[in-house]
């Protein structure tokens, strides 16, 4: 039998060849290391009987480049830029290769990057404690470059590389009662962060798509919508995440608090003095005050965002409404607010209730009661911004 499996595993072969002029030449093999089955072997085999058969047929070797030049010359030349990925997938590729794929496999020519060696890799990286997340936003940059050198015919096959299975952590989001407070707590922060925090909590946009948001361009105050064609990281701006413009209806809050914005409705909606839009480090420093302002602990914009999708779908949004307000690729991203709210069902506030009565259209309806939880705060007195208050949350 020419095709065998050897006790430790590996599929191998032997046969034997018979030249024209009635001399024979055993040959023997086994399989790729990347690819051990049994027609990888069989393949294997009919091709060493071709170059016995044949020399002058076999092609010369291409000179396979090293991971180093491959990941800077075509790969971000054709795969990054050719693509078009946004600045903030350039940069994180970038540190990728800087603090990980560089030191490991950059001297090694692509056709050396075997399944050993990218298990011992992700072993370095388990070792090095870093996240799960992490470690598979490392093994999927190295993926594409592999992949991309297989479509290019720089070697036969990219080696299988195996991924960690994550689940998702849980949403976290504030409550009912915690909400009306950050609302007043951004009152006293000032207009432009107050109509930030609303961009968010009231709308769901990220932190980047508060920055970036435009008066002329992405605010309507006459239909009362918001569209979100940009967002900022970094201080470089480009699309939104997954590249999907969305407009998305105001609350009566929301719009109430674009009205009281003193400054002319041009440029940025939340801007420094001199017009320029807010930095990361101004951002996440205001989000830090006004969590202490409300006797809070310390979470970020994202909150945020996750408190206006778990509230709509505790008062029962359409799921595929959501996720047109929310941006999401998929359906499966939104369903995780609506497992969280069924999981952790709340009291509406009586506001909320009032404003549930006041409308039938369903939209309306979600929209009237999103915009309602603000109204608590009359009714509810902020939590002093003392050290005992900040302790005890």
């Amino acid at each position: 039998m020419p095709i065998r499996r050897t006790p430790d595993g590996r599929w191998r072969y032997r046969h034997v060849v018979h030249y024209p002029d009635g001399t024979r030449e055993r040959i023997s093999g086994s399989a790729p290391t990347h690819i051990n089955t049994k027609a990888a072997a069989e393949q294997e085999m009919l091709d060493h009987i071709e170059r016995c058969l044949h020399p002058e047929r076999v092609p010369s070797r291409k000179e396979c480049p090293t991971f180093k030049e491959w990941f800077h010359g075509r790969f971000w030349s054709e795969w990054v830029i050719g693509r078009k990925n946004k600045p903030s997938e350039q940069r994180e590729k970038t540190v990728i290769y800087d603090c990980h794929l560089g030191p490991r496999f950059g001297e090694m020519s692509l056709d050396e990057i075997t399944v050993s060696e990218i298990a011992r890799f992700r072993a370095h990286l388990v070792a090095k404690k870093l996240g799960e997340k992490r470690i598979n936003n490392i093994l999927a940059v190295l993926s594409k470059a592999l992949r991309y050198a297989v479509d290019c015919e720089l070697i036969a096959k990219s080696p299988k590389i195996g991924m960690f299975k994550i689940e998702r952590p849980e949403i976290v989001a504030w409550d009912f009662e915690q909400y009306p407070r950050i609302l007043t707590a951004a009152k006293a922060e000032g207009e432009e962060w107050y109509a930030g925090v609303c961009l968010a909590g009231e709308a769901g946009l990220r932190v980047g798509e508060v920055k970036a948001l435009r008066w002329r361009e992405d605010v309507d105050m006459i239909a009362k919508t918001i569209t979100v064609n940009q967002q900022t990281c970094r201080a470089m701006t480009g699309t939104p995440k997954g590249r999907r413009r969305r407009t998305v209806p105001m609350t009566t809050t929301l719009y109430e608090a674009l009205k009281r914005i003193s400054t002319v409705r041009e440029g940025f909606v939340v801007r420094n003095l001199d017009g320029t839009e807010k930095s990361d480090d101004e951002a996440r420093r205001a989000i830090e005050r006004i969590c202490r302002k409300a006797g809070l602990a310390v979470r970020q914009w994202h909150t945020l965002r996750h408190t206006f999708g778990t509230h709509a779908a505790l008062f029962g949004v359409n799921p595929w409404r959501l996720q047109t307000w929310l941006g999401h690729k998929r359906i499966d991203e939104t369903m995780l607010y609506v497992h969280v709210a069924e999981a952790h069902a709340r009291e509406w506030p009586e506001p909320v209730h009032e404003a549930a009565q006041s409308e039938i259209d369903p939209d309306k309806r979600i929209l009237a009661m999103l915009g309602a939880r603000g109204k608590a705060v009359a009714k509810t007195s902020a939590a002093p911004n003392t050290k005992a208050a900040r302790t005890a949350a």
